[in-house]
């Protein structure tokens, strides 16, 4: 893992409250001086999942997930660890230094990638500066009404009908023909030559949340097809992990409080160009829960604008559930037939697009809607169809108090006892095929944690008292500690230059994080354990220890014992026989 500085760790943590983190994610409720909730990471019915403001650690106590305020995000998130503190460095203003991976073969190709494709967008971007005067390209833009800061903007470029332009400007730059062909910007014929792969084309950019050139989408300049080209998926761009547009909204989405999801490029330009700059695409797939995951570091808000042929399609509709699983509000704005959002903004204005975005309707409502338009409601059979369909997503709703809600509101639009519901509800909860949602669509991994109650005890009166260290060091070694994680806990606090100060265990986490398990560490600090005579449990503890030492090790003498007698081997056996008689007489 890239390291980094410990004391850039330590200035994120300083200005993360651990509980406004998390309660981001998940609603925490007030449990004394800490905070309670159902665990993200599994599925519980009651709450064994604590948050201490005094620790900023959190820990469950039903699947031992556990750690500081970088674990919960790169678990909940399901990235790694640097791209969990990358994220909270941009959301606390901490500027993170340059770093280089150590898997320096994998990112050198990564970096050769990326600079082909930023090369690939100035040659289109130049190819279409030079045909400006060119009739068609130049209709195309006037007629979509792109605007030249906007075209600069996006890096948008044209890539011209011939057959190796971009292939032979590449290996004009000293680009590698077979680094081209991994980029995915040239095919390789049956004559075993090269030939581009977008021709006669207008080229967009598809940048990474940061900006980064990832790939390439090109629209033909007339009504031919396919009318879309976009570039294969290469070791930087995965279409399923990214937002066309996110780079330049996320600021606006962070300040708006909501993001708006259209399907196209164009949709996503234009609607900046007309200051609606919260816009992004999902680059014209179906949503999948990475997006998903990726646009909530920005906003829990979205709305999704639709045009009249797409709204009634129910598989889109269901596939804004995943937005549920992942603990969002989704909403959806319908346009009238015949626009997009890129005509309705050129025809309407930013302020004809806002009353529609305004007028947008939860998934709920919306679907509900939809469904009784599909279906006659004085049909039995329509009625149980309309419920199987609407407690799909009811189902994926975490919050029972909207779940209850929405149980009533069903009911109540479709004349049915509410019970009848809630009982075709819990059907589903025992189908697994649907139990996607929510807790219960969770992949349960829970940790165990095996540790003698001494060690426990020693190792929380060490971190709760640095002094206690010194005591413990002079008693024990780290190899008297029979768990792996706290023996490699043990050497590390042994190190430190202890002065009767509390040791802070989020930073220790982040010290010992290729060491030791952060869910070890926050079992420990957040066990609460009433530790009334703190001298004589320090004793007790050292004296456990050595003693369960000391029967391992004669349990131990006494095996390799019975094997050497067995065997004939009178020596070793004479030799173990007088180990353990002194082990018995000295107790080391």
């Amino acid at each position: 893992m890239a390291k980094i500085p410990e004391h850039i760790l330590n200035e994120i943590q300083d200005r993360c409250d651990i509980v406004e983190v998390i309660s981001s994610y998940i609603p925490l409720n007030p449990a004394g001086r800490n905070f309670k909730a159902l665990c993200p990471f599994h599925h519980e019915k009651t709450p064994s999942f604590i948050v201490s403001p005094d620790k900023q650690i959190y820990h469950c106590f039903g699947c031992n997930s556990g750690g500081n305020v970088f674990n919960f995000v790169k678990e909940h998130e399901k990235i790694d660890f640097i791209d969990a503190v990358k994220m909270l460095a941009e959301k606390t203003g901490v500027k993170l230094p340059e770093y280089r991976q150590e898997k320096s073969e994998d990112s050198s190709l990564v970096s050769t990638i990326y600079t082909i494709n930023d090369i690939a967008a100035g040659f289109y971007g130049g190819l279409l500066a030079k045909s400006a005067a060119s009739t068609d390209v130049r209709r195309y833009i006037e007629k979509r009404g792109i605007e030249d800061a906007v075209l600069e903007k996006f890096r948008i470029g044209y890539a011209d009908s011939s057959w190796r332009s971009l292939a032979d400007y590449l290996t004009q730059r000293g680009v590698k023909r077979e680094m081209t062909l991994k980029a995915g910007l040239v095919l390789k014929g049956k004559d075993n030559s090269v030939y581009d792969l977008l021709r006669g084309r207008l080229v967009f950019p598809i940048f990474d949340a940061r900006g980064r050139v990832l790939g390439f989408g090109a629209r033909v300049l007339d009504d031919s097809l396919p009318k879309y080209i976009n570039s294969p998926e290469t070791i930087v761009y995965k279409k399923a992990r990214h937002l066309y547009g996110l780079n330049f909204a996320k600021q606006h989405i962070r300040e708006k409080g909501f993001a708006i999801i259209s399907e196209g490029y164009l949709d996503v330009i234009m609607s900046h160009q007309y200051g609606i700059i919260n816009t992004i695409s999902s680059l014209g797939t179906a949503l999948t829960v990475e997006q998903i995951r990726l646009l909530r570091r920005y906003t829990h808000n979205v709305v999704m604008v639709y045009d009249a042929d797409q709204a009634g399609e129910m598989a889109a509709l269901r596939g804004l559930d995943l937005f549920l699983e992942e603990g969002m509000n989704v909403k959806i704005a319908c346009l009238e037939k015949g626009h997009d959002p890129d005509s309705f903004i050129r025809k309407f204005g930013p302020r004809g697009f806002d009353v529609i975005i305004k007028k947008a309707k939860n998934l709920f409502e919306y679907k509900l809607g939809v469904l009784k338009e599909k279906f006659n409601t004085d049909e039995p059979e329509a009625k149980a169809e309309i419920v199987k369909e609407m407690l799909g997503t009811i189902n994926r709703v975490r919050n029972a108090v909207i779940k209850a809600e929405f149980i009533k509101n069903l009911s109540a639009a479709l004349s049915i006892k509410e019970e009848a519901v809630w009982e075709e509800l819990k059907k589903l909860g025992n189908n697994k095929s649907f139990r996607r949602g929510g807790q219960a669509g969770l992949q349960e991994v829970k940790r165990t944690v095996s540790i003698s109650p001494a060690e426990k005890i020693l190792v929380k009166l060490m971190l709760e008292d640095a002094s206690v260290v010194n005591t413990v060091r002079e008693s024990l070694k780290p190899f008297d500690f029979k768990n792996p994680d706290i023996r490699h806990l043990i050497e590390a606090l042994f190190s430190f230059d202890t002065k009767g100060t509390i040791i802070d265990a989020r930073r220790l986490i982040n010290y010992l994080e290729d060491k030791v398990s952060p869910h070890v560490i926050s079992f420990i600090v957040n066990d609460e354990v009433m530790i009334r005579d703190k001298e004589k449990n320090i004793r007790d503890c050292i004296n456990v220890i050595k003693k369960e030492n000391k029967d391992r090790q004669l349990r131990d003498i006494q095996s390799r014992l019975s094997l050497a007698q067995k065997n004939g081997y009178k020596d070793e056996a004479k030799s173990l026989l007088g180990e353990f008689n002194r082990l018995i007489k000295t107790g080391s």
